[in-house]
């Protein structure tokens, strides 16, 4: 199983049904949480830290909330960065992330869109540390829309934090 597919059930195991991991808030920095998760099966622990939109406009009522969440696999040392969009995207579409002046698109599949590769995660992660503003655009599968606005204020901290408990 790809690292996308895992984080794609991980977390739908940790959102949706109850679980058996054991899931720890650490922290709070402005928007971000930070979180530190363990599973009995595994010495690697997994972190992430998590961020809500302060602005979002969409056609969609049924909309669930959307957020914005970087991974750290403690065992492999490396970040990941993931949308949760709040619905299914547009079947083979792409999502817009402007982080300031810098613009990325981002590949879906269902609810949740990701970098296409490695270097393309450091590359968000950075920006994302650097900037203030992050927006996001993207087109659900049953034709409504949603731009989410979120504050970058605290990623830094929240982040190095995030790199202290899963080093």
């Amino acid at each position: 199983m790809n690292k996308k597919n895992f984080f794609i059930n991980f977390v739908l195991i940790l959102f949706i049904a109850n679980f058996s991991f054991a899931q720890t808030l650490d922290s709070s920095f402005y928007n971000w949480q930070i979180y530190e998760i363990s599973d009995d099966d595994s010495d690697f622990k997994k972190c992430y830290i998590v961020n809500y939109p302060i602005k979002s406009e969409s056609n969609d009522t049924s909309r669930k909330k959307p957020y914005l969440i970087i991974t750290r696999f403690q065992k492999d040392r490396v970040e990941e960065i993931s949308i949760f969009g709040g619905f299914d995207y547009k079947i083979s579409s792409h999502i817009l992330m402007l982080i300031d002046s810098y613009q990325f698109r981002l590949k879906t599949k269902s609810d949740f869109a990701w970098a296409k590769n490695r270097y393309e995660d450091s590359q968000i992660i950075q920006n994302l540390l650097r900037g203030n503003i992050v927006k996001i655009r993207s087109d659900s599968a049953v034709g409504t829309f949603a731009v989410d606005e979120y504050n970058l204020k605290g990623i830094a901290k929240a982040f190095k934090r995030m790199r202290g408990i899963c080093p």
